[in-house]
């Protein structure tokens, strides 16, 4: 009998999100092992830090935000969006470092929007932290971000 593979997809939304991080603790307590993790805007950022092995780090970051913490992220003057992502993703890289997605031991993809077309992107290869930053753009709040000749 063919051994049952596990296509993950972690959805957006920051409710859904820090909720998925819940569900990624009940898979691990059953033994269960995705073979492929796919996120979109927060999902990517879950899916990310879960595959490098620092969902834990994640979820307490994420239980010590605060309204003061969430406005030192805001960069001012606007001019793309509210967050920049520099203060936010320089949080990423102190646990991911320069982690690419081919030294995941589980295939990841992290699926954008080009802002110009609005098809899908999807980001297999390169940087986790550049790719999560793409997923997670969103215009008017987080400033968009050129990534192989797309604005995403």
């Amino acid at each position: 009998m063919a051994r049952i593979r596990i296509g993950l997809a972690l959805g957006s939304g920051v409710a859904r999100g820090w909720a998925h991080l819940g569900v990624l603790k009940a898979i691990d307590k059953l033994g269960l092992v995705p073979d492929v993790v796919a996120g979109s805007s927060i999902g990517s950022l879950v899916g990310g830090f879960y595959l490098s092995g620092h969902a834990e780090a994640l979820e307490e970051w994420a239980r010590g935000l605060t309204t003061l913490k969430m406005l030192r992220y805001l960069k001012l003057p606007i001019n793309g969006g509210m967050v920049s992502g520099t203060r936010l993703f320089g949080e990423a890289e102190r646990y991911l470092g320069n982690l690419t997605i081919d030294e995941l031991k589980t295939p990841f993809v992290a699926v954008a929007t080009d802002l110009w077309t609005g098809h899908e992107i999807w980001l297999r290869d390169g940087s986790v932290v550049e790719a999560m930053r793409a997923s997670l753009s969103l215009p008017g709040v987080f400033k968009p971000k050129r990534v192989r000749g797309h604005w995403l």
